[in-house]
């Protein structure tokens, strides 16, 4: 597991996509809390969502791309398909796939909320609240592209596991988004924004990830199947 893991981790590194989405979110962030600045009078209530949803977006479509990518190359892998007769076997290049993408992506996302931080006057989210919900959004996103890429080919399951964050920006739970427990429940399944602090939001989504995981595992197979 931790092979991939840390070749996950070199590869994000190595990528200048990683550089790319940085400059972008950047950009975007500093725009969106420059306007609010100028529009609103109430800076800091807009000014630090903004902010999270910029570097959150950075970090999700770094995840996307890593885990689509390597899960493309693990299957005309060599190497990965002779590690996937080995203990332990396809469970251990899921996990390290999921593992090194999402903590690449939440990397990249604080490091991008931090920078617009630096860039605007606007009043910035408390590192904490923003490493901590970087790491709830890509871990969960990571998860889906994990499960939706042992189906698909990395550009679809990439894809959908986007559309599914895009979901998950609704407000399930609440009219007319299937209110009540069920639209709860869905929502805590979906990707998208998380609390920070919060021990409902991290036990949901944790529940949420290892089920995504184990559901993952059990359809997955040798790399060259």
């Amino acid at each position: 597991m931790w092979a991939y893991t840390l070749a996950t981790l070199r590869h994000a590194l190595r990528s200048p996509l990683g550089w790319v989405l940085l400059g972008v979110g950047v950009f975007l962030g500093w725009f969106g809390t420059s306007l609010a600045i100028l529009a609103l009078d109430s800076v800091g209530a807009q000014a630090q969502p903004l902010t999270l949803s910029s570097a959150h977006l950075v970090g999700v479509l770094f995840t996307l791309w890593l885990v689509g990518r390597a899960l493309d190359e693990d299957r005309t892998s060599g190497f990965a398909a002779a590690a996937d007769v080995t203990s332990p076997g396809p469970i251990g290049r899921l996990a390290g796939r999921w593992a090194g993408a999402s903590m690449a992506g939440a990397a990249l996302a604080t490091l991008t909320g931090a920078l617009i931080a630096i860039c605007s006057e606007a009043p910035a989210p408390d590192a904490t609240h923003l490493l901590s919900t970087s790491i709830l959004a890509t871990s969960l996103v990571g998860a889906w592209a994990v499960l939706l890429g042992t189906l698909w080919r990395g550009g679809g399951a990439t894809l959908a596991a986007f559309l599914l964050w895009v979901l998950g920006h609704l407000p399930w739970g609440a009219a007319p988004f299937l209110e009540g427990l069920g639209g709860r429940a869905l929502g805590a399944w979906l990707p998208g924004p998380r609390t920070a602090g919060s021990l409902e939001a991290l036990g949901y989504t944790s529940a949420a990830v290892v089920g995504l995981l184990l559901a993952a595992l059990a359809l997955s197979r040798p790399a060259d199947a």
